[in-house]
């Protein structure tokens, strides 16, 4: 997978897409290999963590906050403590803008109140306050309806247009015109990877 490349793993239950997907960004380490810029991930895990953004398929935040609330709760977590209230204000602003999720109503409603795509697109803006370099997301579109389905992957498009690798896991095909390349999986084997 080369940088700026927007991967879909696709293919049915049990294929392995999760374990995949999980070996790939460190989570749960495979045998194997995985290397980045051509170094190891596993031994360097430390020093790569700050590049991997991850999003699993429950949410991820507090649904009792709001979404300012928590995505400053993320910020305090994922930033050096030496980052200021501006600079993370100004993280925050740039994350909800990539994920088309900036207005002073969505910022001010409870996570709980939120659609099943708008608490997709929160969450993923609180893993882009960190501003990774590579982007994993495990079936982001399970429960969206078509349309919303269709914007989230215009959304990921655009992440990996603005420099980001994006590997999203999917049961949708519908919009899979939008990833740079496929790999079908089946029986937990390989069995395409190309465009």
């Amino acid at each position: 997978v080369l940088p700026r490349e927007f991967v879909a793993l696709v293919g049915g239950s049990g294929a392995g897409k999760s374990t995949l997907l999980d070996a790939l960004n460190g989570f749960r380490p495979a045998q194997g290999e995985v290397l980045i810029n051509g170094r190891p991930l596993y031994s360097n895990y430390d020093d790569f963590r700050n590049q991997i953004g991850y999003v699993p398929q429950y949410d991820i935040l507090p649904t009792a906050l709001k979404v300012d609330e928590a995505l400053r709760l993320a910020a305090k977590l994922r930033l050096p403590a030496d980052v200021t209230l501006d600079e993370r204000e100004r993280r925050i602003s740039e994350a909800l803008d990539t994920v088309e999720m900036n207005s002073e109503r969505i910022r001010g409603t409870r996570i709980s109140r939120l659609s099943g795509g708008q608490r997709k697109r929160v969450s993923i803006a609180a893993e882009l306050i960190a501003d990774p370099k590579i982007f994993f997301l495990d079936e982001p579109s399970s429960g969206l309806d078509p349309g919303l389905e269709k914007k989230l992957m215009y959304v990921l498009r655009r992440m990996a247009d603005e420099g980001r690798t994006v590997i999203v896991i999917t049961h949708a095909t519908a919009n899979i015109v939008q990833v740079d390349n496929v790999a079908f999986l089946s029986l937990v084997r390989l069995v395409y990877y190309g465009p």
